[in-house]
């Protein structure tokens, strides 16, 4: 495999660093130039992530960048495992289960490259094909490492574990290639000599085999295990470190410190500092400020300073600069005395690594520093004495130089947002830091002006306003977010009659936990608690508003039963064991509830309320839930009740089915059977499924109940087909069900265990099974398809019909929606419904109508050409040998 470079403009050329470390700016510099998400993370921390990885992850840079490793995952226990693989076993290439916004989860393939420097790590993201689909094709991230060898201008070679080349850049092909020969399949040795490194990724010395002089290299990590890359430097070798900028601060004419811009601490001097003020350097870094001035320090200004020099005072003309756009480091630099201070006199500012330009007091270009000419290409002499607008890119105009001058006369300094343009005329912008120069009398004599990256300074300016919105530790809002996402919903909630709750959660005894296990070990538990309560429903946002103190807002829900229950999934989420190090620890809260409008109908009346609350759970002992509303207390704890009853409910047989034909309306005749699970309760008798599957959902019961159900319906459909009835039976299952409850194994297990053919069972299954892009549903639905299983969706026309998604799921059959059955007269309706039959026609999907319950709504399907019909209309749900009857 020979690889080509990118194209590149021929002056604009990218050669990587070798020295110590330099494989992460390896990685850095090229973010931008992949399709595929790249994350540059530590053991426990995303440290960086590019554009792509936004894409994938439907998540911005400030949600990404800075945060828990752990918070790119759905669940503690796939973290920890996806730590386990790429950071302990090394494993180089995967699929990882990342968790994505409103509790959505997605499978990804990854490339990793573990330790690229002690503690750093990078992990190539690219959507994952789902096994078994597409046999043969080649994943989007086995394409990174050609690329990234493609992009340099060092030669690359990649080398497998027996020494052999399996790949080579054009630097490499035109350093060792003999008449433009390939260089894969040679061996290694054929070429040069590699001396071993002194540790894992080091540098080392490569000695050609055709007798020119040696070169220094560095080997890294290859793309396949026990493979290398080993990238070339030039000859002579490149030097470890360019030490001249810090010799020019050492050297230099002028007394220069860098201080501290909180409180005005010198971490750097140079000679010249030391021999004015009568010290060592060492004994200058670590000083205030203020011990080497002869007067108060406020502010870092220029001007004309009193300094101590020796215990003699002197007055010295002073340049104050802020190094960076944040203004956390400054630059001071004065000299003996201000009698003969000129413009001139700041040529050092040339040695800058950060681009300078300097003007006279009329705003004229004096002079640019190298670094400006790199950065825009422009030539210094054509633009000495030419106004500063000239060194701009012409989308500022004269309004916006006429309050620079203002500010830089009143107040002797500005910034803000400048636009340069490049020798190509391409305008670009950085952030421009100009103070004014000043000589003994006051009066100006230039100004000198910072360039410092703007997309630097943009990104602090993104993580301040972060962390202004948001807990640091956990990631969560903060409590102001949570009061205006309540302005915004509550209109809307008191117009279509719907809830809000506000609820204070109250984890028990944390202090204890951080005197028994320590501060570090409680900090990771309410990182997991914030990322485990932000999955459990997409109708709880949480806040953090003390230190083991939350507010969750509770929105969309119409019933205040469905508030108890949100409460309640809320409660599991806690009680789940935590791991924290080595150390798993259960927790438990205290929750004090208020509800909107019935409670109350301002933020701050229903914080008030649900803080009442909870001082009333909190004395009725650890884990305790209590809510403004006695009605709510009496609902949640006949929820209880119930929840305690359905745990007994499959081991004392209290589950059973009944079966409602489905006929075909033309002929009246019973062509298939739909099975619906009731629950025999001892006290309230026959309890039908929208009462109690709720409550078994919250309480994690809903996996064993479809299970049991799932196994009834087998053995009367297995007994029919026994008797010579042989009628296929559909029953609902869950997108849940499909992807942790092992329902594709039950099922065939159990179509084993009957003898019932496969193609006797059809499985109806929600909208979400075709919108959800999880590994594992969409796994199981195949494996379904080939075992002959038959595929409803229900629900269909209460929503827009997700025509591609229905073609890339193995579904056979669609069944329309109640309410789209009970409103036929509506002409809107009527439409919907002829669209909807046109589509599953046009696809070759049969269709079913669902609640049919009079003969007009039977004539008018039957006259859109729907056959499949089933409702009251022709019976009401049977018990099972009533339904065997009836066939």
């Amino acid at each position: 495999m020979e690889l080509a470079p990118v194209p590149r403009e021929p002056d604009d050329l990218f050669v990587p660093d070798l020295t110590e470390g330099a494989e992460a700016g390896l990685y850095l510099s090229l973010f931008e130039l992949m399709n595929e998400g790249l994350i540059i993370a530590s053991d426990e921390t995303i440290l960086e992530v590019n554009s792509a990885v936004c894409r994938l992850l439907e998540r911005s840079y400030r949600d990404l960048a800075g945060q828990p490793l752990s918070s790119l995952f759905p669940t503690e226990r796939a973290f920890l495992k996806a730590r386990g693989a790429l950071f302990i076993q090394g494993e180089m290439r995967g699929s990882l289960r990342i968790g994505l916004p409103g509790g959505r989860e997605r499978d990804l393939s990854y490339v990793a490259a573990a330790r690229i420097r002690p503690g750093v790590h990078a992990l190539i993201l690219s959507p994952d094909p789902v096994t078994g689909l597409t046999p043969n094709v080649q994943r989007a991230a086995d394409t990174v490492w050609p690329r990234l060898a493609a992009a340099l201008d060092q030669a690359a070679l990649v080398i497998d574990g027996r020494g052999k080349i399996m790949a080579a850049n054009a630097p490499a092909r035109r350093r060792f290639s003999l008449e433009g020969g390939a260089l894969t399949g040679l061996s290694l040795s054929a070429l040069c000599t590699v001396s071993t490194p002194s540790r894992e990724s080091g540098p080392v010395s490569v000695t050609p085999a055709d007798g020119t002089p040696a070169m220094r290299g560095r080997l890294l990590a290859g793309p396949e295990p026990g493979w290398q890359v080993l990238l070339l430097g030039a000859s002579p070798p490149v030097a470890a470190v360019d030490t001249r900028a810090s010799q020019v601060f050492r050297h230099a004419p002028y007394a220069m410190l860098v201080v501290r811009g909180s409180d005005h601490t010198i971490l750097a001097a140079n000679d010249m500092a030391a021999s004015l003020h009568g010290r060592e350097r060492s004994a200058l870094i670590g000083m205030r400020l203020s011990t080497l001035r002869d007067e108060p320090v406020n502010t870092l200004e220029s001007g004309t300073w009193r300094w101590l020099g020796g215990g003699k005072a002197f007055t010295a003309f002073t340049q104050a600069q802020a190094l960076d756009g944040a203004h956390n480091e400054w630059l001071i630099t004065h000299g003996r005395s201000t009698d003969s201070t000129t413009p001139e006199d700041f040529d050092f500012f040339g040695a800058n690594a950060r681009a300078v330009i300097a003007t006279d007091a009329d705003h004229r270009i004096l002079s640019t520093n190298a670094a400006f000419v790199a950065l825009t290409g422009l030539d210094i002499d054509a633009l000495r004495g030419k106004p500063l607008a000239d060194a701009a890119s012409g989308r500022q105009d004269d309004a916006f130089f006429e309050r620079m001058r203002s500010a830089l006369s009143t107040h002797h300094a500005w910034q803000g947002e400048f636009w340069l343009r490049n020798r190509k005329g391409e305008a670009f912008p950085e952030w421009l830091s100009f103070n004014t120069v000043r000589n003994a009398e006051g009066a100006t004599v230039a100004h000198i002006g910072l360039f410092s990256d703007l997309s630097a300074r943009k990104q602090a300016d993104a993580r301040s306003d972060y962390l202004a919105n948001n807990d640091a530790l956990t990631g969560l809002p903060k409590a102001h977010s949570v009061r205006a996402r309540f302005g915004d919903l509550a209109p809307g909630a008191q117009r279509k009659q719907q809830h809000l709750a506000l609820a204070y959660v109250d984890i028990d005894q944390f202090k204890h936990i951080n005197t028994s296990h320590g501060a570090a070990l409680g900090d990771q538990l309410l990182q997991q608690f914030a990322t485990r309560i932000r999955q459990c429903s997409p109708r709880i946002q949480l806040a953090r508003v003390g230190s083991d103190r939350f507010l969750a807002l509770v929105h969309g829900v119409e019933l205040l039963s469905e508030i108890t229950r949100e409460i309640q999934s809320l409660r599991d989420a806690i009680a789940a064991p935590f791991k924290a190090g080595d150390a798993s620890v259960t927790l438990t809260a205290c929750v004090g509830a208020a509800v909107f409008p019935s409670d109350g109908s301002d933020f701050d009346e229903l914080c008030t309320l649900a803080a009442s609350a909870l001082d009333r759970a909190r004395l009725e002992g650890p884990g305790a839930t209590r809510f403004h509303t006695d009605e709510l207390n009496t609902a949640s704890f006949e929820q209880a009740a119930l929840e305690r009853a359905l745990t007994h409910a499959v081991t004392r047989n209290e589950l059973t089915m009944v079966f409602q034909p489905v006929v075909d309306a033309q002929t009246g005749c019973i062509i298939a059977a739909e099975a619906l699970v009731r629950w025999q309760h001892p006290d309230m008798g026959l309890v039908p499924a929208h009462q109690f599957l709720p409550v078994a959902q919250s309480a994690g019961l809903d996996l064993e109940i479809g299970r049991a159900a799932l196994r009834m319906v087998c053995h009367h459909a297995a007994e029919w087909h026994q008797g010579g009835l042989s009628i296929p039976v559909a029953i609902g299952a869950t997108e849940h069900m499909l992807t942790y409850g092992r329902l594709q194994e039950t099922l065939l297990e159990t179509l084993a265990e009957t003898g019932l053919p496969a193609s006797a069972i059809e499985l109806n299954l929600p909208e979400s099974c075709l919108i959800q892009d999880h590994g594992d549903l969409v796994k199981s639905l195949y494996a379904l398809d080939n075992a002959g299983v038959r595929l409803a969706i229900t629900g269909i026309g209460s929503t827009p019909l997700p025509l591609a998604r229905l073609r890339q799921r193995p579904v056979h059959r669609l069944k329309l929606d109640r309410a789209l059955i009970h409103d036929l007269r509506n002409p809107d309706t009527h439409a919907v419904l002829a669209a909807v039959i046109a589509a599953s026609t046009a696809l070759g999907l049969r269709l079913q109508a669902v609640g049919v319950e009079s003969i007009e709504q039977q004539d008018t399907l039957l006259a859109l050409g729907c056959h499949r019909q089933q409702g009251r209309l022709f019976a009401a749900p049977l018990a099972a040998d009533d339904f065997a009857q009836l066939l």
